[in-house]
């Protein structure tokens, strides 16, 4: 019994969104309803050496956010996920390699602009994740006239 196998999980994708690294998969044809996933996660300094997620084992849900359990933003890493049904299991499936430095998609800004006489007064907020809040970043702002083609750059 023990060569039965699930339907492993079909397009494993570890993609970034809004400061975000995440993994996603779907469940593979014909998986039964009750069936649940693990995930781990490589980096390329120490390949072949697995790591658990532990808020990413037995879940149901297609997607397992990696983005603070990552042990160093500047190296790349792949994930891996396995399909689970009481004693039967898929094979492991991996995605490819990101680097979150390199490789996130940064969300827009919630913009907010406080107009007094001639003071113009923005504030920008980003939604990212408590273990990025730390990095420094830049911002760049562009105002113009509506209709007009020059933009200032501050």
């Amino acid at each position: 019994a023990g060569h039965d196998q699930l339907p492993a999980p079909q397009n494993v994708t570890l993609l970034s969104k809004d400061f975000d690294m995440i993994l996603t998969w779907a469940p593979g044809e014909g998986s039964p309803p009750n069936v649940t996933y693990t995930v781990r996660y490589e980096s390329q300094e120490r390949m072949n050496k697995w790591i658990k997620v532990p808020q990413c084992k037995n879940i149901q849900r297609t997607s397992c956010n990696l983005t603070c359990v990552l042990p160093n933003f500047f190296v790349k890493v792949r994930a891996r996920v396995k399909a689970v049904s009481g004693q039967l299991q898929s094979p492991w499936v991996e995605s490819q390699f990101k680097e979150y430095h390199l490789d996130v998609e940064l969300a827009p800004p919630v913009l907010n602009v406080d107009v007094k006489e001639n003071l113009l007064h923005v504030s920008a907020s980003f939604p990212l994740p408590t273990c990025v809040e730390s990095f420094s970043w830049m911002y760049d702002l562009n105002l113009w006239e509506a209709g007009s083609e020059d933009k200032v750059s501050e």
